[in-house]
């Protein structure tokens, strides 16, 4: 089974701005032409300039109309009044099978203490979390750092993480962040076909090596390039730097499934 990790739908076409078709139509058509058999759409509690928020009675409703195929992240801010019971009833209104928190949207560093109770509760319901770990625009940088991932871990240590991204710039760091916490996977959408064909592409694929196909996460960030074109350019360049088709059938779908509660990889 292939699974997307890393998708977005928006009831907007322009939800993730204007050169994206965000509709969940997209997404739907996209899988129906690919041989991607499941995405992960994640909600999203932002407020900035690039996307519009996504909310979770809305990536809910979707995985209701699309059960086969759609598995759904809540999103929750860390700063508003009782974060841990509004995770808690999306989770049990919707049957979400994570949480996503977004340090360079939301502006809350990973190893910020009022991040932990979110991380502890999805331990409790046995459910991941995946954090963005890319640096960018428009949070400071000190508070996306991908390091401090590391600082939630020695926090909540029997929390499952998922590093969105693979670090990005900051690959390095994110590799140490996994070797030093055996609870954290690594899902590598956009930073892996961003290397590609550059200086750092052979350190990039060097970390990945590091933590071997079963700590590896597939995921495209749709709908930034279509679904099956992603899938072909990161399977090419997986191949290309030694990956054999077993260790491409736990980084498409087996790692993945590990995390969820219920489910055998």
């Amino acid at each position: 089974m292939i699974i997307d990790a890393h998708t977005h739908v928006h009831p907007d076409a322009d939800g993730l701005g204007d050169r994206y078709d965000a509709r969940l139509e997209n997404l739907l058509a996209n899988l129906a032409a690919s041989e991607v058999d499941k995405a992960v759409i994640y909600a999203e509690a932002v407020d900035v300039p690039y996307i519009k928020r996504i909310e979770n009675d809305y990536v809910g409703a979707c995985c209701a109309q699309h059960p086969d195929t759609l598995i759904g992240f809540a999103s929750v801010h860390p700063l508003e009044p009782d974060p841990v019971k509004t995770f808690e009833e999306a989770v049990r209104r919707y049957g979400f099978k994570g949480l996503k928190l977004h340090p360079r949207f939301q502006g809350v560093a990973a190893d910020d203490p009022r991040v932990a109770p979110l991380a502890r509760k999805a331990a409790e319901l046995g459910l991941p979390v995946a954090i963005d770990a890319l640096l960018w625009k428009p949070t400071p940088l000190k508070l996306q750092l991908p390091i401090n991932v590391d600082g939630l871990c020695k926090q909540v240590p029997e929390a499952r993480i998922i590093m969105a991204h693979a670090g990005g710039f900051h690959f390095l760091d994110t590799l140490a962040v996994a070797v030093a916490n055996p609870n954290v996977h690594l899902e590598i959408s956009v930073a892996l076909t961003f290397f590609h064909g550059t200086p750092f592409e052979d350190q990039f694929m060097f970390a990945l090596k590091q933590l071997g196909p079963k700590r590896l996460i597939y995921g495209s960030d749709f709908p930034q390039k279509p679904m099956q074109a992603s899938l072909d350019e990161s399977r090419a360049i997986l191949k290309k730097h030694g990956f054999s088709d077993a260790d491409l059938e736990w980084i498409l779908g087996k790692t993945f499934l590990s995390l969820l509660p219920g489910e055998n990889a």
